[in-house]
């Protein structure tokens, strides 16, 4: 099951995705707007574990989807999220 995303997507992963919005699932049933994704100096958000918990998520995709929400809301450009078969902030 899949939904449309939020545009502009800035990255999409095996789960996750990077849009206008901030952090949404692929498959529509989770989201997180751009206000609730801390600073990485500020540590983990307790989300990142709560969504981590849930049976099936894909850990790695997820820390990726941080890392290029992070960049992207800083202006950084060409920040790579890590997991192979990933692609790349426009």
């Amino acid at each position: 099951m899949s939904h449309d995303l939020t545009q502009p997507v800035h990255w999409q992963g095996r789960q996750w995705a990077v849009t206008g919005y901030g952090i949404e699932a692929l498959d529509g049933m989770y989201h997180v707007p751009y206000a609730e994704i801390p600073e990485a100096a500020n540590g983990q958000p307790r989300w990142l574990q709560d969504l981590c918990r849930r049976y099936g998520t894909d850990r790695d995709d997820l820390a990726a989807a941080l890392r290029v929400a992070r960049a992207v809301r800083s202006g950084g450009v060409g920040a790579r999220p890590g997991p192979a078969g990933s692609s790349a902030p426009a």
